[in-house]
């Protein structure tokens, strides 16, 4: 009869240690929940005009660049009434250097504070030719915290800054 006991007390426990694993392994900051919050993310800087200079992005039309680093696995949805067009830092500078300096969007590395918290830091940059002769003193960003809620991803802005 203790033999029994002890059976099913050693089940039962690796049946709890198992299940919590399988659920930490299901609650993990998720190739998918990166690209909820950079849809999230470009959304509102765009869509809501929240962006630091936002008239200077588009003075030139809807058809912007966004740096694909930091953000190489996440799946890009489409951010309507905007052409983005992902380039790598190599592709932003020679493009730079063949048609001339322009503002480009990015995101810095994401700071998972847990699996339910991200810190976000996204904004606009020049991208300068290497003969250029212009400094630029303008861009700027926002930072902002998500969490995850019941009914998904809720970001806050916490700060913002301009160049």
């Amino acid at each position: 009869m203790i033999f029994r006991s002890v059976y099913v007390f050693v089940l039962l426990f690796l049946f709890l240690i198992t299940g919590c694993q399988a659920a930490s392994q299901e609650d993990d900051f998720s190739t998918a929940d990166k690209s909820e919050i950079v849809q999230l993310t470009l959304e509102r800087a765009l869509l809501e005009q929240e962006i630091p200079d936002y008239g200077l992005l588009t003075a030139e039309g809807n058809g912007l660049i966004l740096s694909s680093e930091n953000i190489e696995d996440v799946e890009l949805g489409a951010v309507p009434g905007f052409d983005l067009v992902l380039l790598s830092a190599e592709e932003i500078q020679a493009k730079a250097d063949a048609e001339g300096d322009f503002l480009y969007l990015f995101f810095n590395p994401f700071e998972e504070e847990s699996s339910d918290r991200v810190n976000v830091s996204f904004g606009s940059q020049w991208a300068v030719a290497e003969d250029s002769t212009s400094g630029y003193l303008s861009g700027g960003g926002l930072q902002m915290v998500y969490e995850r809620r019941p009914e998904g991803w809720v970001g806050e802005v916490v700060a913002a800054w301009i160049s």
